[in-house]
């Protein structure tokens, strides 16, 4: 039996093996059902029953154990719905802030530092949510943070009444949008302790799914929030897309397995010495984790940048109207979108091929980098046209969807036990990055007229991040 389980182990389809795991999720680690674990693992290298076993007792917390039937659709689906709600609740403040801006005669230094607000809230839940996630299991903290965000969402409008003092406005829209980062926080290490329960060859594409609905929420936000905008004006557009909160929690406590990955008993030995191992000290002392951090920080620096000033750099630089930039800053969230998936089935099919996973995150994480990198030099170009602006900016938030299979995914191939957590970790240094950007770029365009600082700096943090991560990012588990 164990010559079977090893022959197969050599030409096994990883999508087929996942599927007899399935079949077979109902054998318990370390429950003496050596010969059904192995059937269920056929793509694992076995050596003995007993070292199956052994193997087994030490799955990572938050992995899928037990009873839980769990599915790649049952996981992807759901995080993807979710993902893109959250995006929607996000972007919908680039789109109406010129509107409340105007309302309330705020300058750009002012909108910048009310864009940045979010990411005030976000910063705090991001290594709670980890750590709570892989502790608890990522469905039960999800559904939470839907509820704080989408509540907040819908009762903002209704505190900030029209004829209210701008201070005073200034202030209630501040804490508002802190309340809704700090229920979006918990979202993606939530989001990353679900995928990690999946087999290693899927990860990336489970990733590029969840992904996709995360950029696709982009998408939705930027065409309908106009429409919405110009007939309900800011307030009511806040309103609806909080109201959406409301059966999007029905369909995941629905949808998404109701018994979510099983943590392991934190009594026993082996309980404390995960615990230990795999504390912050412990996670901080890797060069692999601080590649992941470097790299976190210059992707969160530009993402942050295009998702709350993409519009208005349109309406600033080329003096069209929030409707029309918009829609023009529809264009680069698409491609990013198809670019998550695609990410996701590249690098799973390198892996497949038989390039090391090392190789694979180096690779596409150089190409999400470099590539962005020189459409900003473009960019910065002060007698760049409109279309040629809009490409730009389409290439480099395109190429950038690429870092989903390589630092994203690295979190869960250096810590497979930890994943909530280390994408708490490193989402908590980065979010820093993203309040120091979205806030800088309100005063660097008011002082100097120009967005062209913003990007030249922003490319060579792109080619800085490079440097790091192909000096220190490995593919293998760091963190048993």
């Amino acid at each position: 039996m164990q010559h079977d389980t090893a022959s197969r182990s050599k030409t096994c389809n990883p999508i087929k093996a996942y599927n007899v795991e399935k079949e077979n999720r109902n054998l318990k680690y370390g429950n003496g059902s050596e010969l059904g674990l192995a059937r269920a693992w056929p793509c694992r290298q076995s050596a003995s029953p007993r070292n199956i076993a052994v193997s087994s007792s030490r799955a990572p917390t938050g992995t899928v154990q037990g009873g839980s039937d769990v599915s790649f659709s049952r996981l992807t689906i759901p995080l993807a719905l979710t993902l893109a709600l959250c995006n929607m609740d996000r972007i919908v403040l680039s789109v109406a802030m010129l509107a409340i801006g105007k309302e309330f005669g705020f300058s750009l230094a002012q909108q910048g530092i009310i864009s940045s607000a979010f990411l005030w809230g976000y910063i705090g839940t991001q290594l709670l949510g980890g750590t709570l996630a892989d502790r608890h299991g990522g469905k039960i903290v999800m559904a939470y943070g839907i509820i704080a965000f989408s509540a907040m969402s819908s009762l903002m409008p209704l505190t900030v009444s029209q004829g209210m003092g701008a201070a005073l406005a200034f202030k209630l829209i501040l804490a508002s949008r802190i309340v809704v980062g700090l229920g979006e926080g918990v979202a993606l290490p939530s989001m990353n302790n679900l995928v990690a329960t999946l087999p290693k060859s899927l990860r990336s594409t489970g990733l590029g799914v969840a992904f996709t609905g995360f950029h696709s929420g982009n998408l939705l936000g930027l065409a309908i929030s106009p429409l919405i905008l110009s007939k309900f004006g800011w307030r009511g557009l806040f309103c609806i897309f909080g109201i959406l909160g409301g059966p999007l929690l029905a369909f995941w406590q629905a949808v998404v397995p109701s018994k979510s990955p099983k943590v392991l008993e934190r009594s026993d030995a082996l309980g404390e010495e995960r615990k230990q191992s795999n504390s912050l000290l412990r996670l901080l002392s890797s060069p692999a984790t601080w590649a992941i951090i470097v790299v976190n920080c210059v992707n969160h620096w530009g993402y942050f940048i295009y998702l709350n000033w993409m519009p208005t750099y349109f309406s600033v630089i080329f003096g069209m109207d929030v409707k029309s930039s918009s829609y023009l800053s529809f264009l680069p969230w698409t491609v990013m979108a198809i670019g998550s998936t695609t990410a996701g089935l590249l690098a799973d099919g390198l892996v497949r091929s038989g390039m090391s996973v090392t190789n694979v995150r180096k690779l596409v994480q150089t190409i999400a980098f470099i590539v962005p990198a020189g459409a900003l030099l473009v960019l910065a170009n002060p007698e760049i046209s409109k279309s040629a602006a809009v490409a730009c900016l389409t290439i480099a938030l395109g190429v950038t969807s690429l870092g989903q299979a390589g630092f994203v995914a690295n979190m869960a191939d250096i810590a497979p036990g930890s994943a909530g957590q280390m994408f708490g970790l490193c989402g908590t240094f980065a979010s820093l990055a993203g309040i120091i950007a979205t806030s800088s770029v309100g005063f660097i365009v008011e002082k100097t007229g120009s967005f062209d600082p913003v990007f030249k700096f922003t490319a060579l943090l792109y080619l800085l991040g490079t440097a790091v991560w192909n000096s220190f990012c490995t593919g293998e588990v760091v963190f048993s």
